[in-house]
């Protein structure tokens, strides 16, 4: 994906995923994990990506105590 147009005049869509972390009710990180333009796809992604967190969480020891989650956001520029 470009960021940048050939038209300058063009207005493109594409949707942002965020990957939110949270350590034991602590402030909040919040992490650009990819760009996709597709929206359709970005939502089937984030609903994946969030099942592997909530597994991740209770597999992994070093995910003890941390709070996951992936959420889309769409952007036009």
């Amino acid at each position: 994906m470009s960021l940048f147009a050939k038209d300058k005049n063009a207005i493109c869509f594409t949707n942002l995923i965020i990957k939110v972390k949270q350590y034991h009710g602590g402030s909040p990180l919040f992490y650009l994990e990819k760009v996709i333009n597709d929206d359709a796809k970005a939502q089937t992604l984030i609903q994946k990506l969030n099942d592997v967190a909530k597994i991740d969480a209770t597999d992994n020891e070093n995910e003890k105590g941390w709070n996951t989650q992936y959420f889309t956001s769409s952007l036009t520029y």
